[in-house]
Parts: C-alpha cells; structure tokens; sequence
C-alpha cells in the first residue's frame, strides 16, 4: 500500500485527476468509474464556467447565456466521456496484451529451462 502511495505522489496534478493509475494491469469497474466521472465533470464545468464569464462579459441576454452554457456543458460531457471510454478501452487492451506477451515469455524460459 505505502509502494502504491509512493508511485502517485509522483504524477503531476493533472495526471492524479485524469488518469491516476500505472497502466500495468486493465482498470477494474470502480477505477474506469473514476477516470469517467472525472473526464465527464472537470473539463466540461471548466468549458461552462469559462462560456459563462465570456457570455457576461459580452453582454449577452440571459436566455443566450442560459443556451450557451448548456449546449458548452452537454457537448462536453459527451466528448469527454466518449474519450474517456477511449482511453479505458486502450489501457484495458494495452495492459491485458502486456500480460499476455509476460505470460508467454515466462513460459517460453521455463520450457527452455526444462529442455536444459
């Protein structure tokens, strides 16, 4: 545990929110849970904040403010959360190969070791 606390101390902030794991083993139900809700919140409320200080400072009339911000946060979550499923998918893929390739290594040597 205290190895594991140690490897996430090192990631930069912004890697601890959006994807604070090592990509050695595929990410189970509750970690992909994690990366969506992060990828489907923090950037789409940052768009939306960001859309609304403009939309004010510009003047617009609340009903054009009210549209903006929900169009900017909905297509947000929507391309974030569609990315995220991308980069789970890929890690997943990427990790499970990884193992595989181990996997056959390992047993490569121990056949060669028992042909010696």
């Amino acid at each position: 545990m205290q190895q594991q606390h140690e490897e996430r101390t090192r990631y930069s902030l912004f890697r601890r929110v959006f994807f604070p794991y090592s990509g050695g083993e595929a990410l189970t139900i509750k970690q992909s849970l994690r990366i969506i809700i992060a990828w489907t919140l923090v950037v789409p409320v940052s768009m939306t904040l960001l859309t609304l200080v403009l939309s004010l400072l510009l003047g617009f009339s609340p009903q054009r403010i009210v549209l903006l911000v929900l169009i900017t946060f909905f297509s947000g979550v929507m391309v974030f959360g569609l990315l995220s499923l991308v980069v789970i998918a890929t890690n997943n893929r990427a990790a499970r190969l990884r193992q595989e390739r181990l996997a056959r290594l390992s047993q490569r040597r121990r056949t060669e070791d028992a042909e010696s």
